[in-house]
């Protein structure tokens, strides 16, 4: 198993207003699916006839239900429950925004039990400070998708020293040669 620490310090209202919406959004379908099963159930059983029979015995003289108008309602209180229901998921993604800069984030543990991770010996992934993970072979490479969410997501790691030579990285031996190469030029110029 792989335990890695994850801070979460930013939520991003834009994406939680899109994602709350269209949750909310499918809420309402399923609870107005629902409420049309529980209506033809009701229906088919004549329980409302049942109930307004009970109505006139106990002394009302005026019982009756429409489920048109009362569907028209139950799907115009819907879509205000589905405003306000984002609006409210906003507002806490903004909320948890300011109290993460007070107080660094919210620290997650998650564990990595897929079969053969440890085995693998698959580290955490690495933040900007240190993109380069090891591969199979003993081969570096840079991974620019974990970089570019790691230093969002991780919280602080201490920067590892780098043990890689002057032959693994092409751009330092190259700059070396061209100053080498000047200062014998400006030497036999002397």
């Amino acid at each position: 198993m792989v335990r890695r620490r994850l801070t979460l310090k930013r939520i991003d209202p834009w994406s939680v207003l899109k994602f709350g919406a269209i949750l909310n959004l499918a809420f309402l379908a399923i609870g107005l699916l629902i409420a049309g099963v529980v209506w033809f159930v009701a229906d088919r059983l004549n329980l409302v006839d049942q109930v307004c029979g009970i109505a006139a015995d106990v002394g009302f003289t005026n019982c009756g239900f429409e489920p048109g108008p009362a569907f028209q309602v139950l799907v115009l209180l819907g879509l205000l429950w589905v405003v306000v229901q984002t609006a409210v998921l906003v507002f806490l993604a903004f909320l948890h925004n300011l109290i993460a800069d007070l107080t660094g984030g919210l620290v997650v543990t998650m564990i990595d039990d897929t079969p053969g991770s440890a085995a693998r010996g698959e580290a955490p992934v690495h933040t900007a400070a240190n993109p380069s993970s090891s591969t199979s072979g003993g081969q570096r490479r840079r991974d620019t998708a974990n970089e570019s969410t790691a230093a969002h997501v991780l919280g602080p790691i201490s920067p590892r020293r780098s043990t890689s030579s002057a032959a693994d990285q092409p751009g330092r031996a190259s700059r070396q040669a061209t100053r080498e190469s000047r200062s014998g030029e400006s030497n036999r110029a002397r």
